[in-house]
């Protein structure tokens, strides 16, 4: 959407990215897809709950589709958090957008509004959220006062090397993250997170 002509924009997301585990991955995972919104994703795997959102960061090129498109996956993210109750102690989000405006008729702003934050707060569960809308990266504990949520913004433009993200959910601390090179630390999750 940030792209000067949005149609060759979205036509090279369809291209390389629609779909992406099914064009380049084997696995045995059962992903669940929704509807019309099939580019995004959910599915458990060692009682680690991932989603993958298709939520792009910038100005939305059409208000009502992104009010849409947000109202859509909370409702996913409910009925995948209530499909599994029980069955997962971490939750791992992916998507492009940071939690800001134009994108809290999703996140919400922290309070109990029924939100996907507020929604995490409620479940206790460790939850990473990785995006990349600023392409560069920082870390956010205990953003808008949930103990139980991190948010780690990634290098963009394949400037940095990939992350390595660990989860045993056996540990206290579940979720260890790495940059892979000695000189980028990982200050929130390099020996566990979260924090004990």
């Amino acid at each position: 959407n940030d792209c000067p002509n949005i149609q060759h924009g979205e036509d090279m997301w369809m291209k390389y990215f629609h779909l992406f585990d099914k064009k380049h991955w084997s696995h045995s995972f059962d992903v669940t897809r929704w509807g019309k919104l099939n580019e995004s994703f959910g599915f458990l795997h060692k009682r680690v709950l991932f989603l993958g959102l298709n939520m792009v960061g910038g100005t939305p090129y059409s208000w009502d589709e992104k009010s849409n498109r947000h109202r859509q996956h909370l409702q996913q993210v409910k009925a995948l958090f209530n499909e599994h109750e029980g069955k997962f102690d971490v939750i791992v989000l992916m998507k492009h957008a940071i939690p800001r405006y134009p994108h809290q008729d999703f996140f919400g702003d922290g309070s109990r509004d029924g939100l996907f934050i507020d929604l995490i707060r409620g479940l206790g569960k460790p939850t990473i959220h990785l995006h990349g809308d600023y392409h560069s990266y920082y870390e956010r504990e205990a953003d808008y006062g949930v103990d139980n949520y991190v948010r780690i913004s990634l290098v963009g433009e394949s400037a940095g090397p990939p992350l390595s993200v660990t989860i045993d959910v056996s540990k206290p601390n579940p979720i260890t993250v790495s940059r892979r090179q000695n000189n980028l630390r990982v200050n929130c999750c390099a020996d566990g997170w979260p924090r004990q």
